[in-house]
């Protein structure tokens, strides 16, 4: 057997310049696949992340129907006893508490529905960092004041100073009405956020929601969501299920994930016709191969070599190719995937408004995790060894004597 690898290793540098350009054509194809599925799977995490630090988080909890219809009559009472639970839990990075309702914003003649979210100004920071997306003002700097996008603030035609009149249906049906200064304006590269979002602390939405004692949702962001089990586990027994569902990102992103489904399926099939155009090049190079050395094969063959084992020789020096096309292509790659990782396309002009429709930031991130890269080598790998087989059929109907001859 050592003979065999000894042999295909040999043959393959007798003609370096045919193992050159075979090398050459999987290193580039490797590349080419390992960029393009890379910037897939690195705008897949994107939007899955943005989802769940900037809005849903790794778990939720909330009231028992609060999933299926969103008022506040399906709001949660706060237990103290969890919440302390979670807080000591080494795994937990932070819970962020909110109080959500729809409201109408008015101010002048203006009037537009808007999300109303009672946050904790420093737990709402470091989720969705929103100090630094200030335009102007401060972000909920004191009770008894909002914080507004910019394209709100255009269309209201409302500044700094300005007082806006909040009014909606609180806990219980009771009248939700206030009359609130404008304190901060900001600008979220999510676009919805900016036409459609107010900002107002969680002691204000008690007051103005008649929410005192109660939120309308926990959101729980993990250092790790691979930890999901185990902060499920450490809780589920704390959890009065009568009270209280929980549900993970996977169904709190469910369209997110459903869009992404869409998405690698058709990336999948661009990815595998590339491989196609791989293979082919791979099984020409040794069809190619095998009939310029017929005479050889046939010497060979006539000097006592067995077929099976010609066959074995032929085999290794494809497998050879593809280990050494494959992992070069992994070297020239990995340079150019990690330099996009830390430094993403960014998107301008038409493209970035409609990656702003989207609710999306107009920027693409390049993965750098290391399972997809492996893939490619073993697709390679794959394609070496079933490209290296269809051609073997003309060694063992090789007419030996009519090859020596040059009849054949």
């Amino acid at each position: 057997m050592k003979k065999i690898f000894i042999l295909a290793w040999r043959n393959l540098w007798r003609n370096k310049k045919r193992t050159a350009i075979t090398l050459a054509s999987i290193t580039f194809a490797v590349i080419i696949a390992t960029f393009m599925r890379g910037m897939q799977l690195g705008s897949y995490e994107k939007m899955l992340n943005d989802a769940m630090r900037s809005t849903s988080g790794h778990l939720g909890i909330m009231g028992k129907d609060y999933w299926d219809d969103k008022s506040l009559i399906n709001s949660m009472p706060i237990d103290d006893e969890l919440g302390a639970i979670l807080e000591k839990n080494d795994l937990v990075q932070i819970t962020i508490p909110k109080i959500t309702s729809g409201c109408l914003a008015s101010f002048g003649d203006a009037t537009r529905g808007v999300m109303v979210l009672g946050v904790d100004p420093e737990k709402e920071d470091f989720q969705s960092g929103m100090k630094n997306k200030m335009l102007e003002g401060e972000f909920l700097n004191s009770d008894h004041s909002i914080v507004i996008g910019k394209d709100l603030a255009k269309y209201l035609k409302a500044g700094i100073g300005d007082s806006v009149v909040l009014l909606g249906q609180g806990y219980q049906g009771v009248t939700a009405a206030g009359l609130y200064p404008i304190t901060g304006i900001f600008s979220h590269p999510l676009g919805q956020l900016n036409k459609r979002v107010v900002y107002i602390t969680i002691p204000t939405a008690e007051e103005l929601f008649f929410m005192y004692g109660r939120l309308s949702s926990n959101s729980i962001i993990l250092h790790d969501y691979t930890d999901e089990d185990k902060i499920v586990e450490a809780i589920a027994e704390k959890l009065d299920t009568g009270l209280y569902e929980m549900k993970d990102w996977r169904v709190m992103n469910k369209e997110i994930l459903q869009g992404i489904e869409s998405d690698n399926f058709f990336g999948v099939i661009m990815i595998g016709i590339l491989y196609m155009v791989i293979g082919f090049g791979i099984f020409g190079t040794i069809l190619m191969m095998t009939m310029e050395r017929r005479k050889e094969f046939s010497v060979m063959i006539a000097i006592g070599m067995k077929r099976r084992k010609l066959l074995s020789v032929i085999i290794v020096e494809a497998v050879y190719m593809a280990i050494i096309g494959s992992i070069l292509g992994l070297i020239l790659a990995f340079p150019l995937v990690l330099f996009y990782h830390f430094n993403p396309i960014e998107f301008t002009g038409d493209t970035a408004e409609l990656y702003y429709q989207l609710n999306m930031e107009p920027i693409l991130p390049v993965s750098i995790k290391p399972g997809y890269m492996v893939s490619q080598f073993l697709v390679v790998l794959v394609l070496s060894l079933v490209a290296s087989t269809l051609p073997l059929n003309t060694i063992l109907k090789l007419d030996i004597v009519k090859v020596i001859r040059g009849r054949q």
